[in-house]
């Protein structure tokens, strides 16, 4: 799958255009609302705001499936758009789950509540498209070496949050274990899946 990946200086990025456009915008999306509302981020937006987040989600899925499919020809710019589109949307999704798991103590704030936060937020991912574009010397390994950070930021996520909801429905919020011990799981885990994930990679190439 070679072609499906981005290329800078003949050398091709670890994962194919799709992951690499969701990937970065994931993890650029969290930080920046990690920014603006620290630990305070706990609460969703408004019921349209947490819809039009999950339609970013929407285009990526018929691009992949239509693709694949057969039914249609995608190419690199189409895969990466829609990718930072649904890495930005999901990333914004988890935010505020995120944010009550790692920081349990304190108020919450409701994220994405002024009008204008959403397109602002929408800009996020036209920027990560219009950065990858260019080639220039270098650009490989600092693309490669930020896309495998952004990989490694959101399983991060993904599985600290599904490692504390564990706890919490096993021992009720006052069981759940301290970030420390959270994390320790979280590291074992992310090794785990990308040990099999590899694994799985490395089969499927020889199948087909």
């Amino acid at each position: 799958f070679s072609g499906r990946s981005f290329h800078y200086g003949g050398q091709k990025l670890p994962v194919c255009a799709r992951d690499t456009g969701f990937f970065l915008a994931f993890a650029a999306c969290f930080i920046v609302l990690l920014l603006f509302y620290g630990r305070s981020g706990k609460r969703y937006p408004p019921v349209w705001t947490v819809v039009a987040l999950a339609v970013l989600i929407i285009p990526t899925i018929v691009d992949a499936v239509t693709s694949y499919a057969g039914l249609r020809e995608s190419s690199n710019a189409i895969r990466e758009i829609t990718g930072a589109f649904a890495g930005t949307g999901a990333a914004a999704l988890l935010f505020p789950l995120a944010s009550s798991r790692f920081f349990r103590r304190g108020g919450g704030r409701r994220i994405l509540e002024q009008w204008w936060s959403l397109p602002l937020l929408i800009l996020l991912p036209a920027a990560v498209s219009l950065a990858l574009w260019p080639d220039w010397p270098g650009a490989f390994w600092f693309w490669a070496g930020l896309v495998t950070l952004s990989i490694l930021f959101a399983l991060f996520l993904l599985n600290y949050v599904l490692v504390s909801l564990l706890f919490a429905w096993l021992r009720g919020e006052e069981g759940v274990p301290g970030v420390k011990v959270n994390a320790s799981l979280t590291a074992f885990m992310v090794l785990a899946e990308i040990i099999v994930a590899n694994r799985l990679h490395w089969l499927f190439e020889r199948l087909i």
